[in-house]
């Protein structure tokens, strides 16, 4: 996304013709922003940006040059060493810590990653994504990182921090997805249990070092059972709500209880409480945390644009609408859920409702003053006493699925996911929806099956949930239409999986159907919630909210009727656009435009007057084919003679220098946090 150039004239476009230099600032300089409005003023702010990352560029390299200075004369030293911090942090008054912080970024982007230097130093990268491009990158060797760089820089400019951090890690893992393998292999045997104070005097209890499905499994259960106590009223904001639920399932005092009651009871001590939770906090029931929304002036408010009101609708595992080719799934009432913990927010609207459920108990517990359990605190095997699993999304290609190559996945809200780890989560979302997502050989969407059969495996250990327990996931696999045809059903019966039914399915409705959208339907103009083939379509099409820089995934998002519902929008794919709860109160109340000139292409028009345009996207992002050395790499932490060839010492301790940092106890680098704080649960 990005702004629209037919919108800049005059100034704005004066301004974002001038290079970072001189000539900006003198510009900057003569303009106030006070009396500039819409794209003046935006034009403006990215003047001042391209200045700010010429200035930064200017900062660290002076840094480079003093850290390394002589007093005899010019000459400097070949590289910084542990005194060059020393001299920074006298000049600038800082820490030899921070001082020796920003000498290793001046270093590495004058030596090892010039390309990410030098946009800096051109203005359309900033400080903080150039940070980015160093850490994350710190573990590869030198070519890898500038081939990483190669790939995903041109794209940084757009990409929030956390999403430019997802392409680093993806580029990384396919560029060498067997040195990928070994280093999460190592980072395993350091896994860790850490206890933190905190100034506030709480305290941070962190499990370091798991692996991805084991780490994914552990959240959905919490997000799980935090959906369940909501169900039951409770209204704590929804992040305090997963912290006590994990608290309570670790710390002994409910060691014994199956879910169901450990729901129960988190309800319980709610409802006693004199002042509910909820009261003392602005998020309480707010538009951050799953709680009630505010309609929009036309009654087609953030939480009731979308198909089930709660932005968790995906046409799941418990619609057995055929593939999105045939006739409505349902009537104009259909209910589109997407079998996660809850098809509709019990609080939307009124605060207080909880959802009746008649006919279900309490359970083992004797608790009073609770409602109804309501349907999703039960399995379909109600001996369990199991919750059902929380609503998670795995992508990934058909090809790596089958084990013909080794491309990363991706877990959307969580990151990259190494191969391996995708067909262990592939495996334990057997039971869930499968979406087989056709492309054109370019990656753009083609169109979307509901798959059938699912791949016999053997049987295997591939997580916590056991037999019986619904499963909620989505499983998103990707594949040119062109590629589809051309596999061999019967190649791919092997000892870890069958894949042929499925796959011979597959190639039956390639003929049977056609490629784009689902039709309309004769009901679409009135009916507000749309048909699941109509959901299950926008969502992979826009693959996240569509306003700018916003990741917030489409299976946690909200659909919205690009003209509204209640002034004559039908809910089809044309009128439809994923759009997170607060970009959506955004529409309501702070009168952003957005229009849909064409099927998934937006243009969004902001309070203050500035345009946006969104681009269409990709199903298959693109990836570097793999680049293995000749011999396998040193990992961070192999040494200087680790390899079997001591011909290269140099490099290697070059390489163990550039990727020594502070360690925990466990010897490991903690990459930097990138939890995202207003990410709910599929409320």
């Amino acid at each position: 996304m990005s702004i629209d150039q037919e919108f800049r004239s005059g100034l704005a476009a004066e301004l974002d013709a001038l290079p970072p230099g001189v000539g900006l600032v003198a510009a900057l300089e003569r303009l106030s922003p006070a009396a500039l409005t819409g794209e003046d003023l935006a034009a403006y702010l990215r003047g001042c940006a391209r200045a700010q990352n010429r200035g930064a560029a200017r900062v660290l390299d002076a840094m480079h040059h003093l850290g390394r200075a002589q007093a005899q004369g010019c000459e400097r030293l070949a590289a910084v060493d542990e005194f060059s911090g020393d001299e920074v942090a006298a000049v600038l008054g800082w820490s030899r810590t921070m001082a020796s912080r920003k000498l290793d970024l001046a270093e590495d982007l004058a030596d090892r990653l010039p390309a990410v230097g030098d946009a800096l130093w051109e203005g359309w990268l900033d400080e903080p994504k150039a940070t980015r491009f160093c850490e994350w990158t710190r573990d590869l060797a030198d070519d890898h990182a500038r081939h990483v760089c190669q790939v995903v820089l041109p794209e940084a400019p757009e990409l929030p921090v956390g999403e430019l951090i997802r392409r680093i890690e993806q580029t990384a893992a396919a560029l060498d997805p067997e040195w990928a393998a070994r280093r999460a292999r190592r980072a395993e045997k350091n896994a860790r249990v850490i206890l933190s104070p905190n100034p506030t005097g709480t305290a941070t209890f962190s499990v370091c070092d798991l692996a991805a499905p084991t780490g994914l499994a552990m959240r959905d259960r919490v997000d799980a059972l935090a959906a369940a106590v909501r169900g039951l009223g409770v209204l704590t904001p929804i992040g305090v709500l997963r912290a006590e639920v994990a608290a309570r399932l670790l710390d002994g005092t409910t060691a014994g209880l199956t879910d169901r009651d450990v729901a129960l009871l988190l309800a319980a001590e709610y409802h006693r409480q004199a002042t509910p939770a909820g009261d003392d906090g602005p998020g309480d029931g707010g538009p951050g945390d799953g709680g009630p929304g505010d309609d929009g002036p036309d009654g087609d408010g953030p939480d009731g644009d979308g198909p089930d009101g709660g932005g968790t609708a995906d046409g799941g595992p418990d619609d057995r609408g055929l593939d999105g080719d045939g006739p409505d799934d349902g009537g104009p009432d259909e209910r589109v859920g997407d079998g996660g913990p809850t098809d509709e927010d019990p609080t939307d609207g009124d605060p207080t409702e909880v959802p009746d459920a008649p006919g279900l108990g309490q359970g083992l517990l004797d608790l009073p003053d609770l409602p109804d359990l309501p349907p999703m605190i039960e399995g379909r095997d109600p001996r369990s006493g199991r919750v059902r699993s929380g609503t998670t999304e795995l992508r990934l290609r058909l090809t790596t699925a089958l084990g013909l190559d080794e491309h990363p996945a991706a877990v959307p809200g969580y990151g990259t996911v190494l191969a391996p780890h995708a067909r262990t989560l592939l495996h334990r979302h057997h039971g869930g929806e499968w979406r087989i997502v056709l492309t054109d050989d370019d990656g753009r969407l083609q169109r979307v099956l509901l798959a059938r059969r699912r791949p016999r495996h053997p049987h295997r250990d591939t997580g916590p949930r056991p037999r019986g327990e619904p499963c909620t996931a989505i499983v998103e696999l990707q594949v040119p239409t062109t590629l589809l045809a051309a596999l061999t059903p019967d190649d791919h019966r092997t000892r870890a999986g069958d894949w042929a039914p499925l796959l011979t399915e597959l190639r039956q409705r390639l003929g049977a159907g056609r490629d784009g959208p689902p039709t309309a339907g004769p009901d679409d103009h009135l009916r507000r919630r749309p048909r699941a083939e109509t959901d299950r379509w926008v969502r992979v099409r826009d693959r996240h909210c569509i306003v700018p820089a916003c990741r917030r995934p489409a299976h946690r998002a909200e659909l919205d009727h690009t003209i509204d519902h209640a002034q004559g929008g039908p809910s089809v794919h044309a009128n439809l656009g994923v759009v997170d709860l607060h970009h959506h109160r955004a529409k309501h109340h702070a009168h952003w435009r957005i229009r849909q000139p064409s099927p998934g292409h937006f243009t969004i028009r902001t309070r203050a007057g500035v345009h946006h345009v969104t681009r269409h996207k990709k199903v298959l992002e693109p990836l570097p084919r793999p680049r293995p050395a000749a011999r396998p790499r040193p990992l961070p932490a192999d040494g200087p003679h680790a390899g079997p060839d001591t011909d290269d010492v140099s490099w290697r301790q070059t390489f163990l220098r550039r990727t020594a940092g502070p360690a925990p106890s466990g010897g490991t680098r903690t990459p930097p946090a990138r939890n995202d704080t207003d990410d709910p649960p599929p409320f």
